[in-house]
């Protein structure tokens, strides 16, 4: 039996699990090719559905086909289904409509089944932990953990992105007690911001999370299209969005140079097949890292503005920021960390979890890795309990598969009394009777 977490993304999704040789949480390699990172893309043909790699690659077959049937074959894509995604909306394709249900149920049965190759067929998945932005409403809460279900996983389980960022993050950082993480998580469809705090060894939401699902990488990539529009429109009289909607094989070669800007060049570049006058003409799009700033700039301040409103909450309640955590692709952006260090004291730490950015797939099945790991230790302990002599032995009953460090000594082994609030330790006789873990993640 094996647990698997998924980050299910506006453009890329992500899945980890336990691996049992190691032991240790790890991402899930698609593709055959090492790919962490599974884009969010479905495609509709008279044969089906195809998703992810095999959606992107028909992508970019369609660009370079005669304009008449790259509008053909346009339509059926859906570039985004988690940005659209609503239990009461319809999609139509090839004369049959298809509930979001339905999308999100094949979507997702491709991605396990292809985690399911990378695991092995030894391992059958019997848990999912899938996470979520901040202000996903109940509904498509909902959606997710029934789709879930409806693919045969009982054990389903759902938490905020931001909270499974941190733990992610904690498998690989140490997050001392009482101290205080800021997560900027500005992906593909959304921006999330909130106030992660670790108490007795717990991450708690110390603070109103925030998030803005129409503020997003996307919003970056539209404002960088429409940027192109008008420039083509006026150099060559051809408007890309003519027959009413998006040219998605524009809009993706606009996402391609907005994510060069991650690097540290004054300027960069992407070439565009255009199809004007029956012919495919490459259309060279080259913007200064200036005006590409210029054209970004309203939607990074509104993600501004989300994390300054939670941050003037932490600051309210006394709490402290020690480190914030920038997640998601668009946060690697250099306007940002131009903009956000003006709201943050000057001590606070910009941290980033590496190229990949899989934290919050590593996130979603740490609690299963900590929990294994706390059995195990436990059980060890209680082998060799009756061979060592406790300094402070407790009469009460205690639980030691929960633990925190002592508040007085710092020692680990103060654990939970069984029959009521309150912890004891072993090593100093330390006992906070009163001491209640609440609200834990």
């Amino acid at each position: 039996m094996a647990s698997i977490g998924i980050d299910f993304g506006s453009s890329y999704s992500t899945v980890s699990w336990i691996n049992p040789h190691s032991g240790k949480p790890e991402a899930v390699k698609f593709n055959g090719d090492g790919s962490v990172k599974m884009p969010s893309i479905i495609f509709a043909s008279q044969d089906g559905f195809h998703y992810g790699f095999q959606a992107q690659d028909y992508l970019d077959e369609i660009s370079v086909l005669p304009f008449s049937k790259r509008m053909e074959y346009l339509p059926n894509f859906i570039p985004s289904l988690k940005r659209i995604l609503n239990p009461n909306e319809q999609e139509w394709f090839y004369g049959k409509t298809y509930t979001h249900n339905e999308l999100l149920l094949s979507f997702l049965r491709h991605l396990i089944s292809q985690a399911q190759l990378h695991c092995g067929n030894q391992y059958e998945i019997d848990e999912v932990i899938i996470s979520h932005p901040v202000d996903f409403s109940k509904s498509k809460i909902e959606l997710l953990k029934s789709t879930l279900k409806q693919l045969g996983y009982s054990k389903v389980n759902t938490q905020f992105e931001p909270v499974s960022a941190v733990k992610g993050y904690g498998l690989e950082h140490d997050i001392l007690d009482k101290e205080g993480v800021l997560v900027f998580d500005f992906g593909g469809g959304t921006i999330d911001v909130a106030f992660i705090q670790k108490r007795f060894g717990k991450l708690v939401v110390a603070t109103e999370p925030k998030g803005n699902s129409h503020c997003g990488g996307q919003d970056v990539d539209l404002a960088l299209y429409e940027n192109l529009r008008k420039i083509i429109k006026s150099e060559r009289g051809y408007d890309i969005s003519s027959n009413g909607s998006i040219d998605q094989i524009a809009l993706s070669s606009c996402r391609k140079l907005k994510e060069k800007f991650s690097g540290e060049n004054d300027a960069y570049e992407t070439v565009i097949l255009l199809p004007i006058n029956g012919r495919l003409d490459s259309y060279k799009y080259r913007l200064s890292r200036e005006s590409f700033n210029s054209l970004i700039l309203p939607i990074l301040s509104d993600a501004i503005d989300i994390a300054d409103n939670v941050i003037k909450d932490v600051k309210n309640k006394g709490l402290h920021i020690t480190r914030t955590l920038l997640i998601g692709g668009s946060s690697q952006l250099s306007l940002i960390r131009e903009l956000l260090p003006a709201h943050l004291d000057s001590y606070t730490e910009l941290e980033t979890c590496g190229e990949k950015d899989i934290v919050v797939a590593l996130g979603n099945i740490a609690d299963s890795f900590l929990g294994e790991s706390v059995e195990k230790s436990s059980k060890q302990q209680l082998t060799i309990k009756p061979k060592v002599q406790c300094k402070y032995p407790s009469k009460a009953p205690l639980d030691y598969n929960r633990s925190i460090k002592c508040l007085k000594c710092n020692s680990l082994h103060c654990y939970h009394f069984a029959e009521k609030p309150g912890y004891h330790c072993e090593d100093c006789g330390w006992e906070g009777a009163n001491v209640i873990i609440k609200r834990e993640f």
